[in-house]
């Protein structure tokens, strides 16, 4: 008999919005819906997300997926604007959002639309990624196997958009053919850090429990496509490395992958970022955390204790009714844990 599962891939994605009716709205054209909605009251913000505001969240669902859930906060006193306005994912700290579509043009055509009507939106034009490292074919002969990534970055909204050529992977992203602009659930969920201590890296798979899969080092020069140095800013000469974390569920087969994927993009501790810890934070405005299913909850606060987190919380009730803790992992993220996995 197969084990239960103790955790899966990322629960949700936690962002601060000064509204919460357009940001319904605007979530709903990608196919996500509400299923669930409270609010804390001050005392219990301060307990959970040690934020001094009351806050009212809404749940919003994409199809029947059980990962990769938004859930909007609207703080009634926000602790900060959050990141804000930018051109690229070069933040120490900073976090984003990756979905599947069927026009990555289709969305940004949109974007540029607003663009022109005065909102605070910035964009890098989609650029041809190989996956998977498959074999190159003959140009014009043989089928290119890849995909076409685009950014789209809002103060309220950090986006890489992705659109697929010549393959498909069922189990890693499921578009609602029915949504406005035809995209999946958030297939994986990308954090950029700075950082020495690769060590603090095994919070992820042996704390947490997740699947850890192949690492890549990458450089500015033949290994680095012109579009990803401008998604993360990349001098020519610039070393970065890529961790993946994995629901336990996926498989190290690339047919086998699963989507709720955390991404860890380590820079070298010589790159210059501005840090934005602080920016992407509960009681921040913008993609501030992010949350973990997991089945016991009072077994996974001893856990995270024991494997170096920070500023742990005792178990409280969130927004939903649900028990849940905040803490800080090694590498300074913010993170909370919601006991409702069955």
């Amino acid at each position: 008999m197969a084990s239960q599962q103790e955790i899966r891939g990322v629960y949700e994605s936690c962002i601060g919005v000064p509204d919460l009716i357009s940001a319904i709205s605007f979530w709903n054209q990608f196919g996500y819906r509400i299923v669930d909605h409270g609010e804390l009251s001050m005392e219990s913000a301060k307990k959970l997300y040690n934020v001094n505001s009351k806050v009212k969240s809404v749940q919003l669902q994409h199809l029947d997926s059980d990962h990769s859930f938004i859930r909007l906060m609207q703080w009634d006193k926000p602790i900060n604007k959050g990141i804000g306005y930018t051109a690229n994912l070069r933040h120490n700290g900073g976090r984003w959002c990756v979905l599947l579509t069927k026009s990555v043009l289709n969305i940004l055509n949109h974007v540029e639309d607003a663009i022109t009507k005065g909102d605070l939106w910035s964009f890098i034009m989609p650029h041809w990624l190989q996956v998977y490292q498959m074999e190159k074919g003959k140009p014009f002969f043989d089928r290119p196997l890849g995909v076409r990534e685009g950014i789209a970055l809002h103060p309220y909204c950090r986006l890489a958009i992705f659109e697929r050529y010549n393959y498909e992977k069922p189990t890693y992203g499921k578009i609602d053919e029915n949504s406005f602009l035809k995209s999946s659930q958030f297939t994986h969920h990308g954090i950029l850090l700075r950082m020495d201590d690769i060590g603090s890296l095994k919070f992820y798979d042996e704390c947490l429990g997740l699947l850890r899969q192949k690492e890549q080092n990458l450089g500015g020069k033949p290994t680095c496509s012109s579009g990803n140095q401008q998604t993360f800013g990349l001098s020519s000469s610039e070393v970065y490395s890529i961790h993946d974390f994995d629901d336990p569920r996926s498989s190290l087969d690339v047919k086998g992958h699963l989507s709720g994927r955390l991404k860890i993009v380590r820079m070298f501790t010589s790159s210059e970022m501005k840090d934005v810890h602080d920016l992407s934070r509960p009681g921040s405005l913008g993609m501030s955390l992010l949350t973990y299913q997991v089945r016991d909850i009072e077994a996974y606060r001893k856990k995270v204790i024991n494997g170096g987190a920070t500023e742990v919380t005792e178990i409280y009730e969130n927004e939903f009714k649900e028990p849940s803790i905040s803490f800080k992992s090694p590498d300074g993220l913010s993170w909370n844990l919601v006991g409702n996995l069955k």
